[in-house]
Formats: C-alpha cells, structure tokens, sequence
C-alpha cells in the first residue's frame, strides 16, 4: 500500500522519526538510570520511564508505517477532469449557499481547519472521482452534506 506525501510533509515525518530515535536513546538512559535505583516494585520513575519508552517505541513503529513505500503527490498526473488525491475542489455548499475549497492530500498534510483533508476522510471519499458540474450528497459523521463542484484544480496551482 503506498503512503502518499507532499514533499513538505515527507520531510516533516523524516524529522520527526529521526528525534523520536533521539528520544528513544534519552528514554532508555532514564530507564536504565531509574532501574539501578533499586526496588522496581515501589519505583515511580521506574514504571514512569516505563511507560514513556513504550509510547516513543509505538509512535516510531508508526511512522516508520507511514514513510513506507511514500508515494509523491507532486508526481501524480492530475488532468482536473476528476476529483482525485492532490486536487483542489472548488464547490458550492448547497445546504449554506457559500463557496468552499477542498485541498485532497494524504494524512499527514491533512489541516482540516484549512479545508486541506485526507484522501482517506469521509469528505475526501465522497469527493473523489467526482467531476465538474457534479451535484453530490456527502455522509459525513455530522450529517449530510451537499455540493456542487464549481472547479477541479492540482492542489499546488
């Protein structure tokens, strides 16, 4: 399964797996430092450090997920024709009357109060493979929503 990107936010994640190794090697020290204190079953710092090593270990696991097999949406080929990933969707929200733009990208460049969403949302879902002068009726968790899509353009033009 590919995991898609802009460049941005691929170094973004980069970054933050290369200081959550950081981290890793910090909260290790602390663990081990805590450990020689001596009665682990009454050792608060112990089981703190514990508990934080797991988390940092979890978190790693995930974003390691993530930067596999990175796709770049800069790459796509994007003709406008359909709304797809790394499209901009320029509609009219019939339920409120005003012009809303969508940005489709992957999650970790998702900035939903910017209107910049997840392929893998609801609202993307609904969104894609969707063409100019649709009308459409989107399930989302608060209800439903309705759009005419106005333009269909790549998310960086």
């Amino acid at each position: 399964m590919s995991n898609f990107f802009t460049r941005e936010s691929h170094a973004r994640t980069t970054e933050e797996l290369t200081k959550l190794r950081q981290e890793l090697i910090e909260v290790s020290r602390a663990k081990n430092a805590a450990a020689a204190e001596g009665d682990l079953s009454e050792n608060a710092e112990y089981h703190a450090t514990s508990e934080k090593l797991r988390m940092v270990q979890n978190r790693i696991h995930e974003v390691e997920e993530q930067l596999t097999a990175p796709r770049f949406i800069e790459e796509l080929r994007i003709d406008g024709d359909k709304v797809s990933i790394g499209t901009k969707v320029v509609c009219l929200n019939l339920d409120t009357d005003e012009e809303v733009v969508y940005t489709i990208l992957g999650p970790a460049d998702a900035v939903p109060e910017k209107n910049i969403i997840s392929h893998q949302s609801p609202l993307a879902r609904g969104f894609i493979g969707r063409e100019l002068d649709d009308e459409i009726t989107i399930e989302v968790p608060s209800g439903k929503r309705n759009f005419l899509i106005l333009d269909i353009k790549r998310f960086d033009e």
